[in-house]
């Protein structure tokens, strides 16, 4: 089979085995937008001198595993919703420092007017052979105004909300304790003009903690928390003991989470118990549950963190004897999803806007709200089969990755080519004009229709 790419932009035909050991072909295509503001509005412009390259490996903001990451890669097999994260810094309002404020992200898509099964409706006429009292007549009134304000909202196009998502930001600040106390307290946040968007600054956390005499041997506590290992604000309950056991004095202070859901912020540190045996995924995920919050933010998830782990199915001593190294029977493909739950949204439709409140950077943006309606374009698929027929597969767009600092959308487009379809070449195709058919036949060919194969 042939791969050819007619579009300016990277796209790469590869393929994958799924968990009922099956092989797909999956095509793979990233678009990128750059925002450009044109007097009080901004506009997505495609990117096609210099595309967007697909990420075909994660990375990370710092050392792989111990930070954030700044970019999944996109060759997955299937993703079932589509995944909108925000890479950046978020700003306080109009830039002046602030010890609070809020990040916010709203993405909806168009309606098309709704249609009435008929015509639209018209006022009953007056019958000037049938007098009508005062109060008849105002009825009558209210009657064509209604009718008349029914067939304008009908007419009107709305806009249907996918996901509207707020998040509480504050400067540092820190959990406190002394043993007059006996119990921790938060101080006063301290006034920043920004904070960078990683999961360093949400809630979460580790607890290591080594014998100073032999610190090449094993640890006396290693416990990450379960649903964000590299944030701040958890601790595990056996922390304070173990140092004491190391000969080390326990923290009288803790830094605070600078992003969290605001219902959710915490007054003190989450102390949490965990099991001394080893947990499976889902056992794993029960106990992050108990913490009583969540960790807050808008990148990717890390592959490993409660409860995305927890979709990558089985990997006991079952899955060594009789799958390896396949995917075990249950794994999810939500797994691929990375964003959090709260940013999975169906796959991206047309007419779709963008807004996003103190997430740019005020000199662009001084109100601090940013609105952008992306381009009606189709990214879409032509297969060549063996015996000659053609047959165009629509892409679903199932990553939307918002660049704060760059100014920039990409989209990540993907299609998997249904196993056992005799094709003989794929082609990776775009078009701009969404009224436009996606195969358009030579006007020598339109005498002959069978020449199907004339195509511009």
């Amino acid at each position: 089979m042939e791969f050819r790419n007619l579009t300016p932009f990277d796209a790469l035909c590869y393929g994958a085995i799924d968990q009922a050991d099956e092989e797909h072909r999956i095509v793979a295509i990233k678009v990128a937008y750059a925002l450009q503001r044109v007097g009080d509005s901004w506009r997505a412009e495609v990117m096609d001198t210099q595309p967007a390259q697909l990420c075909t490996a994660d990375i990370f903001w710092g050392e792989p595993g111990l930070s954030s990451v700044r970019e999944e890669s996109d060759l997955a097999l299937h993703k079932p919703k589509c995944d909108v994260l925000i890479n950046g810094t978020t700003h306080a309002p109009h830039g002046r420092s602030a010890a609070h404020w809020s990040a916010r992200m709203r993405i909806s898509s168009l309606n098309t007017p709704a249609q009435p099964e008929s015509e639209p409706i018209q006022p009953l006429p007056l019958n000037p052979y049938m007098p009508l009292s005062k109060d008849q007549l105002v009825k009558w009134e209210r009657d064509v105004a209604r009718v008349r304000q029914r067939n304008q909202d009908l007419a009107q196009p709305t806009r249907r909300v996918l996901l509207d998502k707020s998040l509480g930001i504050s400067g540092p600040s820190e959990f406190n304790t002394t043993p007059i106390w006996g119990s921790w307290r938060r101080s006063a946040s301290r006034p920043v003009n920004q904070v960078a968007l990683r999961w360093e600054y949400a809630f979460g956390g580790s607890c290591v903690v080594r014998d100073s005499k032999n610190t090449d041997g094993p640890a006396l506590l290693n416990e990450v928390c379960f649903s964000n290992p590299i944030g701040t604000g958890w601790a595990e309950q056996r922390w304070c003991k173990q140092l004491g056991k190391a000969k080390q004095s326990a923290p009288t202070q803790l830094a605070a989470p600078q992003i969290e859901y605001p219902q959710q912020a915490l007054k003190e540190p989450v102390f949490a118990k965990h099991p001394e045996q080893a947990l499976q995924a889902p056992q794993m995920t029960k106990v992050a549950q108990q913490y009583g919050t969540s960790p807050a933010g808008f990148g990717p998830l890390g592959r490993s963190w409660a409860p995305r782990l927890q979709q990558a199915g089985t990997y006991d001593d079952s899955w060594l004897k009789n799958r390896h190294p396949g995917l075990p029977l249950d794994f999810d493909f939500a797994y691929w999803n990375c964003a959090p739950a709260d940013q999975q949204i169906p796959y991206l439709p047309s007419n779709t806007r963008i807004e996003l409140w103190n997430l740019t950077h005020p000199t662009l943006t001084p109100t601090g709200h940013l609105s952008v309606d992306l381009p009606n374009h189709r990214a879409f698929v032509l297969m060549r089969l063996t015996n000659g027929a053609m047959l165009p597969l629509a892409m679903d767009t199932d990553t939307v990755l918002i660049d704060t600092e760059a100014m920039t959308i990409s989209l990540t487009h993907r299609v998997l080519v249904p196993t056992g379809t005799p094709v003989r070449v794929l082609e990776a195709r775009f078009e701009i004009d969404p009224l436009a058919p996606l195969l358009r036949l030579k006007p020598e060919a339109l005498e002959n229709h069978d020449r199907a194969s004339e195509l511009i």
